[in-house]
């Protein structure tokens, strides 16, 4: 019964994210192979979309900055609300917020999903930055192979 009730926790946590409006922050990748860490929100945002934000920006800053540097890692943080991004939105199906790892090479791209981890490990800074790291660096070896 309780794998039963899961998602629909997930999902009313997904959708009451509005404690807090959200400062923008947008940076690109460059090259055919790279990494695209996309952090979707709502206009309005709530403690743990939040948290889910400073832990990956603090995990890519922290552990991946070589790689940022050389254009191989970006964080992008996305507006669901606004229109402009209504095809990223439609195309990883983030109607609310969204965690992903787009690996792109030679312009195919892989991505993962780790909306349902972050919301479940927010606050769990340890185990978060375990399993980004893992996601990471699989990531890094799917563009560089």
């Amino acid at each position: 019964m309780k794998n039963a009730l899961l998602p629909l926790l997930l999902l009313l946590a997904l959708s009451s994210c509005s404690a807090q409006p959200n400062p923008k922050y947008n940076a690109n990748a460059s090259g055919p192979n790279r990494i695209e860490v996309l952090d979707f929100h709502n206009e309005r945002r709530c403690e743990t979309c939040l948290e889910i934000e400073k832990l990956t920006k603090e995990i890519i800053s922290q552990d991946y900055a070589d790689a940022v540097k050389k254009g191989l890692i970006t964080f992008k943080l996305i507006n669901v609300d606004d229109k402009a991004n209504a095809d990223m939105v439609h195309k990883y199906t983030a109607y609310g917020t969204t965690l992903i790892i787009s690996s792109v090479k030679g312009g195919k791209e892989e991505f993962t999903d780790l909306t349902n981890f972050a919301f479940l490990n927010f606050n769990k800074a340890d185990k978060f930055r375990e399993t980004m790291k893992k996601e990471l660096d699989a990531a890094l070896q799917r563009i560089k192979s």
